[in-house]
């Protein structure tokens, strides 16, 4: 039987979160709340512990892993639609983050380049990761958090040393609440990209180890969201920082230290690309176990060439211009995270919870342990 370690856990946990977050969560906090954008990320701490825990309580209570687990609660034939539902779903979360990696890097690294060559080479650096397997993978995002992570922070510290202005953090008594609700749920709903916790919950053996990895990366979330958010106030104002396509971009092109420490966000691009490699793989990764599981096949790898084909035609045709990716990023996207990653995995806690244990009926088809 594979097995993952609890490292494993929260190195996923991370890839799957923070790339993503690094360039939606700040510019959307900073439109939303303007100098007050900070407060959403901390009062999101609580939300993000609710929804992950929710995730541990259904891996302990069912009997099988994510995708099988939707058959076991929901019955085979609700389960094997909802697993049809789960391979579309995911699969446009995956072209959207490509989307948004394309935006990224067509407008601020090498612009006029075609978006097609962007998207077939992240495609092509996905494809043989997905192909060798979940244990080869994830310890790719092992290596990814010990390289990224470290650096990301080290960037950020160098932040703090350019020309500040904590004004810029005041008034707090001018915040609307229904903003920062708003706020507040953009925020925490992103961490929902932690469900594929669902999916590797079962592989590891620690389970205080598991508990302790996915408090870890919560707070690296955290950590990592509202340094970024606060830098942008700082830097700028809350009336510059909104109108910054990718305030935190903006952030690490402005750091400068006596001349000689400066034009560090090629290494930040570098660290995003491994980011966005991991949480492309990661979904795209779910999304053909549910279609492996709901069509009874013996392995998802024959699958990723057509998928890949798929992937790269909705990336492209999913928005004309990266003001429609910004719609996408702000309304259409949290929508798909609520209802596949939190509603229906509540319906989920909500009937284990009220059900006796012995009543769950396992599902009848490859689990997990069996699909690397």
């Amino acid at each position: 039987m594979q097995h993952i370690s609890p490292f494993q856990i929260y190195a996923t946990l991370v890839v799957m979160t923070i790339p993503i977050a690094f360039l939606e969560v700040p510019k959307r906090q900073l439109v939303s709340l303007g100098n007050n954008a900070w407060i959403a990320v901390v009062l999101s701490l609580l939300p993000g512990l609710l929804i992950l825990f929710m995730y541990l309580f259904i891996i302990r209570r069912s009997q099988t892993p994510f995708p099988a687990m939707l058959e076991e609660h929901f019955g085979s034939v609700a389960g094997r639609i909802l697993q049809m539902f789960y391979f579309v779903i995911e699969l446009g979360i995956a072209a959207f983050g490509i989307r948004l990696f394309v935006e990224f890097v067509e407008t601020n690294v090498l612009p006029g380049t075609p978006i097609s060559a962007y998207i077939v080479l992240l495609l092509l650096v996905c494809f043989p990761a997905l192909k060798s397997g979940l244990q080869t993978f994830v310890r790719t995002f092992e290596i990814i958090v010990i390289a990224g992570l470290p650096l990301t922070m080290l960037i950020l510290a160098l932040g703090l040393s350019q020309p500040l202005n904590p004004e810029n953090l005041l008034p707090l008594q001018t915040m609307s609440l229904r903003d920062l609700v708003v706020a507040t749920t953009s925020t925490s709903i992103i961490l929902a990209r932690g469900f594929i916790i669902l999916l590797l919950g079962k592989l590891v053996t620690d389970w205080s180890g598991v508990r302790r990895a996915v408090i870890g990366a919560l707070l690296t979330y955290i950590m990592v969201m509202a340094v970024t958010v606060v830098l942008s106030l700082l830097m700028f104002s809350a009336s510059t920082a909104r109108t910054l396509v990718f305030p935190t971009f903006t952030i690490i092109r402005s750091i400068e230290i006596g001349q000689f420490i400066q034009n560090i966000d090629i290494i930040f691009i570098g660290i995003w690309i491994m980011g966005m490699f991991a949480t492309t793989t990661g979904t795209w990764y779910i999304s053909l176990l549910s279609l492996q599981q709901a069509l009874r096949l013996s392995s998802y790898r024959f699958l990723i060439a057509p998928t890949a084909l798929i992937l790269g035609i909705s990336s492209i045709t999913m928005a004309e211009n990266i003001l429609e990716v910004q719609i996408l990023s702000n309304i259409i996207i949290p929508f798909l995270y609520g209802l596949a990653l939190f509603l229906i995995p509540l319906v989920i806690f909500l009937l284990v919870l009220f059900k006796p244990e012995a009543s769950n009926q396992p599902a009848k088809s490859i689990t997990v342990q069996n699909l690397d």
